[in-house]
């Protein structure tokens, strides 16, 4: 008898979803409290680099985070993690979603939360000043690029750009201390 395996097919999370999860969180990644960065920001910033003649070789992006190509995205890229895993029943909604840093979340992988913190516990960042309060992942420099560049950026993308500007124009900016 032949074994046949059921592949779970996972749904996209929209893109707007996501963007208001790393802006609800701060760009804060919810199991190490690191900074992530927005990936596409660091892909044109390395462009922009390379189109103004930088005369040496800059390891910014890769769209696989390789360490030897974009080491800060090898750890800190900002992506969407599950509290309860998708593939273990844990739905899309922004409840069940959270910030974290690409190294979190490949740590974490399918475990659940609770036994994730419990191998894991928390140590947050020291800091004299408190937590960041103004990080945006470096979404606005993606914004202000994709908005000189828009042609260049791919479809998905140019959805980021319309979500990020959305979400931007519908939340007022915090006041500064």
């Amino acid at each position: 008898m032949e074994k046949t395996s059921k592949r779970v097919v996972r749904t996209k999370i929209p893109i707007a979803t996501q963007v208001h999860v790393l802006f609800r969180d701060g760009w804060i990644c919810h199991w190490c409290h690191r900074p992530t960065i927005f990936a596409p920001a660091l892909k044109y910033v390395e462009r922009l680099v390379e189109d103004n003649h930088y005369q040496r070789k800059v390891a910014y992006y890769d769209l696989r985070y390789r360490r030897d190509r974009a080491p800060l995205l090898d750890h800190l890229a900002a992506v969407i993690d599950h509290i309860q895993p998708y593939s273990k029943g844990g739905s899309h909604n922004e409840e069940n979603l959270v910030t974290a840093c690409n190294k979190c979340n490949a740590r974490k992988s399918d475990r659940p939360a609770n036994d994730y913190a419990e191998e894991n516990p928390e140590k947050h960042v020291k800091s004299r000043y408190g937590e960041p309060r103004f990080w945006d992942g470096l979404a606005s420099l993606f914004v202000i690029i994709g908005q000189q560049k828009e042609k260049q950026l791919t479809l998905q993308e140019r959805e980021w750009l319309r979500e990020i500007r959305a979400y931007l124009a519908s939340h007022p900016t915090p006041e500064a201390a």
